[in-house]
């Protein structure tokens, strides 16, 4: 079905992103560890040198005679000591920098991803038409020149012709369906190939086209897993073209032919709003 060749495509692309997250939260998680191993570092050096009755302790005037001559050697000691405390904290505020940029950059991918969702989400339907149906699964790269990649059979036309309206290129697709219309208008899949004709006028704004396209539908393609379809996208049309009495009109007879139909229960009501119809 497309919904799920879509959702295939959709969930490679984001995979591809995710990728990248997974490799700076793998940075991320490296900073911390170095930062938490420096903290250690640094508390335990500070526990030693500060802790009372250290040897590092500087004398005072009643230390016994012997810590005194050897005060300059611990003197020096000592600032080595804070010469490398004052390191550890250098090395410490530099990774706690470098942590909050690669939280920064996780936060903003997680941004872009979900941006990304929505944008192929709301393309997806587009390409649906608004209507829950199946169709063959599609490769983005059937869309190249028919002469170049040897198109012959009727499903390698059509699939071609699909690549067309999947990626917006309306005109050429309405060259492509046409053709396949009359080359094969017995073809199992010539019912699907007139809805996404129509579905290019419509996509161009060019109702009255498009409402054409769609009750010829209906007529010559009855049994078609569109024909649900074709009775909505014509009343949405009509509507478009300001016709709403005989859009309302359509809209019944959709609800009459096909009161199961996820075109009638699921669409039509939201439709029928839009036309005001009573």
């Amino acid at each position: 079905m497309l919904n799920k060749s879509l959702s295939n495509i959709l969930m490679l692309l984001i995979g591809m992103v995710i990728l990248i997250l997974t490799t700076d939260t793998s940075v991320a998680q490296s900073t911390r560890e170095r930062v938490s191993v420096i903290e250690k570092q640094l508390n335990a050096i500070q526990r030693q040198v500060f802790k009372p009755g250290s040897r590092f302790q500087p004398p005072g005037d009643d230390a016994p005679a012997g810590l005194n001559s050897t005060a300059g050697s611990e003197g020096m000691l000592i600032a080595d000591i804070n010469i490398r405390i004052s390191e550890l904290e250098t090395q410490l505020r530099q990774m706690t920098g470098q942590l909050e940029e690669a939280n920064y950059k996780v936060s903003s991918l997680n941004s872009q991803i979900e941006t990304m969702k929505k944008d192929y989400e709301f393309r997806f339907v587009e390409i649906e038409g608004e209507v829950g149906g199946s169709t063959p699964k599609v490769s983005l790269g059937l869309v190249l020149d028919n002469a170049s990649i040897g198109i012959s059979t009727p499903k390698q036309k059509y699939d071609y012709a699909y690549g067309l309206v999947s990626n917006a290129q309306y005109d050429e697709a309405e060259i492509s369906l046409l053709g396949f219309l009359k080359d094969y208008p017995e073809n199992t899949l010539a019912g699907n190939a007139q809805y996404w004709l129509g579905q290019t006028y419509y996509a161009r704004l060019n109702y009255d086209d498009a409402t054409r396209t769609f009750l010829e539908g209906m007529i010559k393609y009855p049994k078609s897993q569109k024909a649900p379809a074709f009775i909505l996208k014509a009343g949405m049309a009509l509507n478009q073209s300001g016709l709403k009495n005989d859009a309302c009109d359509i809209y019944r007879e959709l609800n009459a032919r096909f009161p199961d139909s996820s075109e009638n229960t699921r669409l039509r009501p939201v439709e029928e709003r839009k036309a005001g119809c009573n």
